[in-house]
């Protein structure tokens, strides 16, 4: 079997990256297209010896956006050994669009229909053999979500020469110099018998659907409810109840170290460094892991669903006042799981100046890294409002965030807006193999940072807790290097009600990653337990301080790695700087006024 390289092509929402992750096991590395700032991802065909890149998803090779220019310059420049092009049978004639101007590259290709099964469901039928002697290329009907006839895929794609093999059939001539309609009448001729779209119950089903759920006037206040219960499963009995039985299981491993290292003759030091530091600092970390792996199931129920889509033209009022087009909430709202990845898809935005401005404002979207800190400080000072508050936290950053764009520079962009085009996918039901797809890719990158930096971060810090600057050894933390740092930091945070060391090097641990602002309170109060964490933070903070520490970590810098995305983004040293200036900046005077105003209400 040839090693080959596979270009996947079609439409966006056509299922394209359900099959490369069906075709591939999700096993992919990504970078950038040369030339553009397109995420290129690519991945090993499980099986065989084969590299399939993913094209962007795009409707024409016109070349126009920089995802168009990206595919068309790979098919010119790296033409690759075969071209698997997917098509939506439930809208055929549309998809077919770009299948036409992929057979003049005079590639060879095979055509991946997919939803068949929606489209029989739908009371259609297509011929794939009839499109196929008309097409001149293979035609084989698949469903990427349930692995219908993806073997009989494989197979077509096997028997496929490395010989150029488009425009082989006398069906049709094909003529790069065709006007839009002529191919739209082409692409008619080629369907006529051998394709019926069917009934139309699931699209009557889709418009009833919208009808309400992007009303102009209900829109938002349906979304915000989504968003409510989204938060309230989390932090309500369910999310608790899984929280109490992590910690309990965090407690039972910290008690089965101690006694490991007891049996074993550790030291006095290495006992305290892997219990009360390195396994205080993961644990600590680790009991929020189910209530995180709630949040990345109902974002991913969310996205499969089709309704994340639907989020785009409900926000694109509220964006439109930052000088953003609704296009831009797509990778906005990738920015509630991750900050790196989201600055990554602003890329698909075609005009630099919203481009810039979305990544910008992505800092001001409460990642997931921020969640466990909103649950500590939620648990232990607000446990009969903590759903609310926390979903206040998230609804004041993207408020915030709209606000800050529009005062440094957005709604300066508000007469140059582009029209906002954009397909909504049908409704669908997420099926349970994705859906625990997306739910275990997410918590093993969570798992995999507490196993990574939490881990070395958590030694360090337990190492400068018991060395001073002399290097001599100490057990009174506040002298230590930790402490000592942190002593130089505290006075620039009691105007906000937080001044202690712990919490100003908690902090600065956090630009390392978010998730060790708690594996450090861990560390730093030497408590292996949350409960223990919740009773030392109790001491330590007052509600008013509290609710100001919360405003401060989500709003102020994002960690080393986002920073690094951003600062590239954004095209320099300079200008990631002064976001991050500005963002830290907002923070503060943000953290200032709640603590005045929280102050009212919880008098020192």
């Amino acid at each position: 079997m040839p090693n080959r390289t596979i270009g996947l092509a079609g439409n966006p929402n056509c299922g394209k990256t359900t099959l490369f992750n069906r075709l591939t096991g999700a096993r992919q590395v990504t970078g950038n297209w040369p030339g553009v700032t397109v995420e290129r991802k690519e991945g090993q065909v499980k099986g065989r010896p084969w590299t399939l890149v993913d094209l962007p998803g795009i409707y024409s090779l016109a070349s126009y956006s920089p995802e168009e220019k990206a595919a068309a310059s790979f098919l010119e420049d790296t033409p690759p050994d075969l071209v698997l092009n997917i098509v939506d049978a439930t809208a055929l004639e549309r998809n077919l669009y770009l299948t036409l101007q992929l057979l003049e590259k005079n590639l060879p290709m095979v055509v991946a229909i997919n939803l068949c099964d929606q489209l029989a469901k739908n009371g259609g039928s297509v011929d794939c053999k009839t499109l196929s002697r008309r097409l001149g290329v293979p035609v084989v009907p698949i469903s990427a979500r349930s692995g219908e006839n993806i073997g009989k895929l494989l197979k077509a794609m096997e028997k496929v020469d490395k010989r150029a093999n488009a425009g082989s059939s006398a069906f049709f001539t094909l003529d790069d110099g065709q006007t839009q309609r002529e191919r739209y009448e082409m692409i008619r001729l080629l369907l006529d018998g051998a394709y019926y779209s069917g009934g139309t119950s699931a699209d009557r089903m889709t418009e009833r659907l919208d009808d309400i759920l992007t009303n102009k006037y209900l829109a938002i206040p349906i979304f915000l409810l989504v968003m409510l219960f989204m938060f309230s499963a989390i932090f309500g009995p369910p999310g608790m109840a899984m929280k109490a039985a992590a910690e309990q299981g965090v407690q039972a491993v910290s008690d089965w170290l101690g006694a490991l290292l007891n049996r074993a003759g550790a030291s006095w030091w290495a006992r305290e460094m892997v219990v009360d530091g390195i396994w205080a600092g993961v644990g600590g970390m680790l009991t929020f892991l189910p209530q995180m792996a709630l949040l990345f199931l109902f974002l991913s129920l969310l996205e499969d669903s089709g309704y994340m889509a639907r989020g785009a033209f409900i926000m694109d009022r509220l964006l439109k006042k930052a000088g953003l087009s609704g296009k831009a909430f797509i990778p906005l709202v990738m920015g509630f799981g991750c900050t790196t990845p989201a600055a990554l898809a602003a890329r698909t935005l075609e005009r630099e100046r919203e481009r810039r401005l979305a990544v910008r404002m992505l800092p001001f979207f409460s990642c997931g890294a921020k969640l466990p800190v909103y649950i500590l400080f939620a648990s232990a000072f607000f446990p009969e409002s903590r759903g609310f508050l926390v979903f206040g936290l998230y609804i004041f950053g993207v408020a915030l965030g709209v606000l800050w764009i529009r005062l440094t520079g957005g709604a300066a962009s508000k007469s140059q807006d582009a029209p906002f085009l954009m397909e909504l996918p049908p409704y669908r039901l997420p099926t349970l193999r994705g859906t625990l797809r997306h739910l275990w890719d997410k918590c093993r990158g969570f798992v995999a940072k507490a196993g990574t930096v939490i881990v070395s971060l958590s030694a360090l810090i337990w190492l400068t807790q018991h060395l001073t600057f002399s290097l001599d050894w100490t057990n009174q933390a506040s002298i230590s290097i930790f402490g000592t740092i942190g002593e130089w930091l505290a006075p620039l945070f009691r105007p906000l009600g937080f001044g202690s060391w712990q919490a100003a090097v908690s902090l600065l641990a956090g630009i390392v990653a978010k998730e060790a602002v708690v594996s450090s309170m861990a560390a730093l109060y030497a408590y292996g337990n949350a409960a223990g964490l919740t009773a030392a933070l109790q001491q330590a903070f007052t509600p008013a301080s509290a609710l100001s520490f919360l405003v401060f970590v989500l709003l102020y810098m994002p960690c080393v790695a986002a920073f690094a995305t951003i600062r590239r983004e954004l095209g320099g040293w300079r200008a990631g700087l002064a976001a991050m200036a500005g963002q830290t900046a907002a923070a503060y005077v943000a953290a200032f006024f709640v603590y005045r105003i929280a102050l009212l209400f919880w008098p020192i």
